[in-house]
């Protein structure tokens, strides 16, 4: 029965930003474990943009090496096929969510995506931010 290693904040408050990448955190395979269970732990706060969970098998990463990942298992939101979650203006993400995957992985991160919403780059307190982010695994 796989068991919880360790839990760590990867992402703290986003505030006005708009457009982040978390920390990059090493994963299961990077301590040679075989289980691959991660769990993401996201807790927003008015938020609207997208979210992406990215994964990497090289030991050192570098921008070409991240890829999109879709988790098994979510609390709430379903994903869409394209790798991503999204909240929009008329509803944006209000609570905790969980999103639980399997890969062994030698490093994972988070995407903070707003892209897509007006100009891309200017920041507004309709937006929201994130609060935190939590891996487990």
């Amino acid at each position: 029965m796989p068991i919880c290693r360790r839990s760590v904040t990867i992402l703290t408050t986003t505030g006005t930003t708009m457009n982040q990448y978390s920390d990059e955190i090493k994963g299961d395979s990077y301590y040679g474990y075989t289980d691959g269970l991660h769990t993401v732990q996201v807790i927003y706060d008015q938020y609207v943009g997208r979210i992406r969970l990215q994964a990497t098998l090289d030991l050192e990463p570098t921008s070409d090496s991240w890829f999109d990942i879709i988790p098994d298992i979510t609390t709430g939101k379903e994903w869409n096929p394209l790798g991503y979650l999204q909240w929009n203006l008329n509803e944006p993400a209000l609570i905790s969510e969980a999103y639980t995957f399997r890969g062994n992985y030698t490093y994972m991160r988070v995407y903070m995506d707003r892209e897509h919403i007006g100009d891309g780059t200017t920041y507004s307190s309709e937006y929201g931010q994130l609060r935190q982010i939590i891996l487990s695994s």
